[in-house]
Parts: structure tokens; sequence; C-alpha cells
């Protein structure tokens, strides 16, 4: 999406270490995997902006990515930026910048210009193996995300599904890239304890304050057992991750000691298995 950090992401990546191409056409890609089989050692890792046609490039992506990187030894990773409407129009305000896809005659307003592109981009978002939606982002936290996802990446020989598990206070709204999500504010809310108020779900005392309650553990057991089932059949389907989120009301207590038992319940030496607590650090 423009306004979701592209750029800002690219930057970053080139920080890391890896080869930047700022907007590449996507006709170009097949000639750019060439040129990185001939030459592996400049180009064993590299990052690249696609520059997207809707209209054009799909058809030609899904050609590439199910061909040339099907053939070859070169691994391909889709990372697909998303980012909430709101934020959008704030950073295009803030920069003062014309959104490139802004058409006069059909958009009355930038809102208009930004969800005729989310429908256009639909098919691309489905076609990647990662979604990151960067409307909370800073850039020191894109930095963490991205160190975490290319960690993911080197360290896997397979394409091994990922799980992504990620707790969030409902508060300060809902996460915009979960497959699933689960309302664990029904539970008894530590938040009321004096003594575990300024803890988290990390802390043993918050956690087992929250597992050791009957429904927590009835909960956990009922839930993973629907993950089981669930994640075997969007792996069979396709699905390179899932993104599950657990939520109560701040995001600090509840939801991160479920989230905590989820992930370790669904480990499996199949899958990757990762968590990220969103709000944990907020008062």
């Amino acid at each position: 999406m423009s306004g979701a950090g592209k750029s800002t992401t690219l930057d970053v990546l080139s920080d890391l270490g890896l080869f930047a191409i700022y907007n590449l056409p996507v006709p170009l890609l097949p000639e750019f995997i060439n040129l990185a089989r001939s030459d592996g050692k400049r180009f064993k890792r590299a990052a690249i902006l696609l520059e997207l046609d809707p209209i054009q490039s799909f058809s030609a992506l899904a050609t590439t990515l199910g061909g040339e990187a099907a053939d070859s030894d070169i691994r391909i990773e889709t990372l697909f930026l998303d980012c909430s409407a709101d934020v959008i129009i704030r950073r295009y305000s803030e920069t003062r910048r014309p959104h490139p896809s802004y058409d006069s005659v059909r958009d009355k307003t930038l809102l208009d210009t930004i969800e005729r592109e989310r429908d256009q981009l639909l098919p691309f978002k489905e076609l990647a193996n990662h979604t990151l939606d960067t409307s909370q982002f800073t850039v020191h936290d894109l930095k963490r995300e991205l160190k975490d996802y290319l960690r993911t990446v080197d360290d896997t020989e397979t394409e091994a599904m990922r799980i992504n598990f990620l707790s969030f206070g409902f508060k300060y709204g809902l996460p915009r890239d979960c497959d699933l999500i689960a309302d664990v504010r029904f539970l008894p809310n530590p938040y009321f304890v004096d003594s575990l108020r300024d803890k988290s779900g990390l802390d043993q005392e918050v956690s087992n304050y929250v597992l050791m309650q009957k429904d927590a553990a009835e909960f956990v057991k009922l839930y993973a057992n629907l993950l089981k089932f669930l994640i075997p059949r969007y792996s069979f389907e396709g699905k390179a991750y899932v993104n599950i989120g657990i939520g109560c009301t701040g995001g600090k207590h509840r939801s991160v000691s479920i989230a905590q038992c989820l992930s370790q319940a669904v480990q499996s030496s199949e899958y990757l298995v990762g968590i990220k607590h969103r709000d944990i650090e907020r008062s």
C-alpha cells in the first residue's frame, strides 16, 4: 500500500545487509533472478521493491514466482506492507506529498484513492508469504520486526508454515493482519490485584493467576484443539502463515499469559511458531 512505508522498509533491509533495488518493474524480475543465479555471491541476499501495475503485473508476478523461483535454487519470499487508511492519510498530510494513485476524475477524497488501491492490490496481498501491518510502527519498531522476519527466513531450510501469535489490548484497537482473534476478557483481570497490576503476563505470578483459573485452563485446552484442527488444513491449502490474535482489555496481563500458553501448546517440528506482545509496554 502506498504510505505503508515501502521505501523505509527497503532502507531498513539495506541497512541490515541486503542488496536493495528500488521500484523494479515486475517484467524485469526474471532478468534479475537470472543475474542473481549467475552472480550468487553479490546477490546472495537481496530486497526488491517492485513497481506494481495492478492491472498488468499480477499474472506476470504469479508466473515468475511459480516458474523462475520453483525451477531454481533461488528462494523468494514476498512481503506485503499494509496500513490502515487513517494512518496513510495522516502520513500523506505530514509529508505533503501527493498519493501516486490519486485520480481527480474517479476520486473525490484521498480515502477514495486508498480504498481503490486496497481493492486493486488484494490479489498481491493474497499471493504474499507474509503480511506486515505498519499502522502502529515507528521506524525502530519496523526495524525490530524486519530483523525478526529475516531471522525466521534465514533459519528456515524448508517452506514450513509460520504460526504467529499476537497478544494485544482491545482499547488500543484491533490488529489488522490477524486471521483469527480470540477475546479473553471473560477471565478475571490481574489489573485489579494490587500486587500484580504493574507486572505483565510474562511474570510467573501473573501467569499463575491467569492460568490457574478453571475457565482459563478449559479455554486453552479447547482453543489449542481448535488450532490443531485448523492449522494442518490451512497448510494443506497452501497458506504460508496464520496470524492469531489474543486480546484482553489492555494487552498486558491475560492476553499475554494465554498467548504464551497457546504458543507452547501448538509447538511442532512441522511449523515455525512465533509470538509477539504488541501492547505489553503500554500503561
